[in-house]
């Protein structure tokens, strides 16, 4: 007996165990050229305590993505 199963990545509800982080000088250009690209905004760009910005989409294959700025040292 073969079981088959299909993931539909772009319209599963949760994410699939992974996400990838980019690195951007500017997170509310990157977030708005993914979203415009056909993204799904999951956060919008925020400040987060340790000074660094993030933001989250969930691109039209269901990859996760987290746009972020550098790290300050």
């Amino acid at each position: 007996m073969t079981l088959e199963a299909t993931l539909a990545a772009h319209s599963s509800p949760q994410p699939l165990g992974m996400e990838i982080a980019l690195i951007t000088g500017d997170v509310s250009v990157a977030h708005a050229r993914a979203v415009a690209a056909g993204a799904n905004s999951i956060s919008e760009p925020k400040q987060k305590p340790w000074g660094q910005t993030v933001a989250c989409v969930r691109c039209p294959d269901g990859l996760l993505v987290e746009l972020c700025t550098p790290v300050n040292a």
